[in-house]
């Protein structure tokens, strides 16, 4: 065979060779391009369901958010502190006296209550459009503590021994502030307080779950 023939042969397959690389090349660099997008896609896709995830798995955590609210709601979930003026008309003849008195007694008077926080009192519910809380009622807890401020006897004649006089008068008030608690108890402010305590409980044992992105509303009434 000639020289000028095998040369134009090789040139040929040279040139076949070469495209054939470059064409290798190219699909290779096209298949790393559509496998680089695939794999930046998934990627978001694997995101974007975790975030998801992340906006309803305040769902699975309900019963651990019930837990850490019962808590959060320790007793005394409140305290009230009221003043009162307690006035007693006092007959003569109960204690004996030259005269008829008026005791006047000014009180500070500390309240507590408390709140069910039982399966049976606080209830938590998946609801569509959020969390549904129902609470139990505050009760009064303890004797109120009673602090007597400052005391007035007043008499048309002076009271030689006046003590027996002021302890009785103090005595029926610290059974009539019971009964305040207990009027207490049914004051829109104070059930107000108590709502607002297990709503925002709630929020914070939802919020700290591990996995909760998103806490949605949360629905506070009385059993």
């Amino acid at each position: 065979m000639e020289p000028m023939t095998i040369f134009a042969i090789s040139g040929c397959l040279l040139t076949a060779g070469l495209v054939y690389v470059v064409l290798q090349v190219r699909h290779f660099g096209e298949k790393q391009v559509g496998s680089d997008k695939l794999l930046k896609a998934q990627t978001e896709t694997a995101q974007v369901k975790k975030t998801l995830q992340g906006y309803t798995r305040y769902g699975e955590c309900l019963d651990a958010g019930r837990q850490a609210l019962v808590a959060q709601l320790t007793s005394p979930v409140a305290k009230v502190v009221r003043e009162y003026v307690h006035v007693a008309q006092v007959p003569k003849e109960s204690f004996k006296l030259a005269a008829d008195v008026t005791v006047i007694i000014k009180y500070t008077v500390d309240f507590s209550f408390s709140m069910d926080v039982s399966a049976a009192g606080l209830e938590v519910i998946h609801a569509a459009n959020g969390v549904g809380l129902k609470i139990s009622r505050p009760v009064l807890i303890n004797d109120p503590v009673v602090k007597m401020l400052s005391h007035q006897m007043v008499s048309a004649i002076p009271l030689e021994d006046g003590k027996p006089v002021l302890d009785d008068a103090h005595a029926k008030f610290v059974v009539q502030a019971k009964r305040y608690g207990l009027a207490i108890c049914t004051e829109d402010s104070l059930r107000a307080l108590c709502k607002m305590k297990a709503l925002e409980g709630m929020r914070d044992s939802l919020a700290k779950q591990t996995g909760v992105q998103h806490v949605p509303g949360i629905f506070v009434d009385f059993k």
